[in-house]
């Protein structure tokens, strides 16, 4: 299905813009990227130019790859310009919900009727708001930045979006190297926008109380938290842990440190007595293998990945 696609129109070319446009210009694909101004395209073309310069020095891209990425790429300031003829149209625009209608309604008049609408909003709910002929053809892509080097990107479907068109941009994103995830419905935030506001309530509270430096918080999160999380995630730690252990975990941490949300899913598993890897079954199904097997897979991609960083020294503050 993905290779129908084959222009992409891009609106707004300020933070995200640019880095959308690059992105499917390396995926192969015509990009039109509309501004309303010049300066900002023209800012917009030389962040593009100095950010492939930076792959090739890292070695991912090539003087002939380059060419053809910036070849693919056309700067307009006339948004029918940039949406003509074009398969996706994904609007960048301010979070405010009066500009994403106006966009939208915009886009709806102009953009062919195969065309499929989609917003990079990161905390509105464009279906409660958006008027278009086509909600069958609406949804969001959320990407984040720097979207040319950052994989993931959240996929949320409104109430009449089709999956077939779900499907599309999936298909498309993973041919790009993308890490899709799809929502089965809009909320504020997504994952990892959520995951950072709640980390960062105890990012500040242990920095303001002065229980160590900026430096060694950093040290603690790189090095027991996102080495962990590189290889088993948000969930599956819960897992290799024990539910029994996270549910004890939130009783005691409740007495010092208020937790306002009781989470359900848990302690059903907990009382099913699916406790994580040690029992086969918790959020995950380890489908018969056992405990130590489960643990060596995990093992062998820690140390693989903790090499990796330990040789390259790549791992920690960019000071």
């Amino acid at each position: 299905m993905e290779g129908e696609v084959k222009k992409i129109g891009i609106v707004g070319a300020g933070t995200m813009g640019h880095g959308l446009a690059q992105t499917f210009a390396q995926g192969g694909y015509q990009v039109a990227l509309f501004s309303r101004t010049q300066k900002t395209l023209d800012r917009a073309s030389a962040l593009i130019t100095s950010s492939l310069d930076t792959m090739m020095e890292a070695g991912l891209v090539d003087k002939e790859q380059i060419q053809a990425a910036l070849g693919r790429i056309a700067y307009t300031t006339s948004l029918e310009e940039a949406v003509q003829e074009a398969d996706m149209a994904i609007e960048t625009v301010a979070e405010d919900r009066e500009a994403k209608k106006e966009i939208f309604a915009q886009l709806d008049a102009i953009c062919p009727s195969r065309t499929l609408l989609m917003s990079n909003t990161t905390f509105l709910n464009i279906f409660d708001f958006v008027e278009t002929s086509r909600p069958d053809k609406v949804l969001i892509a959320h990407w984040y930045a720097p979207p040319q080097i950052i994989p993931l990107v959240d996929v949320v479907k409104g109430p009449k979006t089709d999956e077939a068109n779900v499907r599309l941009v999936v298909q498309l994103l993973k041919k790009m190297g993308k890490k899709p995830v799809v929502f089965n419905k809009p909320v504020a935030g997504y994952a990892v926008s959520r995951f950072q506001i709640a980390f960062q309530r105890e990012l500040y509270y242990l920095l303001d109380n002065d229980y160590l430096s900026p430096e060694d918080l950093d040290a603690a999160a790189i090095w027991g938290l996102a080495l962990r999380m590189m290889v088993v995630g948000a969930v599956q730690r819960i897992d290799f842990g024990g539910l029994d252990l996270s549910v004890r975990g939130l009783e005691r941490a409740s007495q010092s440190t208020p937790i306002d949300y009781n989470p359900k899913k848990l302690v059903e598993l907990v009382q099913q007595g699916n406790l994580g890897v040690k029992t086969g079954r918790g959020f995950y199904d380890y489908k018969g293998r056992s405990e130590a097997e489960v643990c060596h897979d995990r093992d062998i991609r820690l140390l693989k990945l903790l090499k990796i960083l330990q040789e390259t020294d790549i791992a920690g503050p960019v000071t």
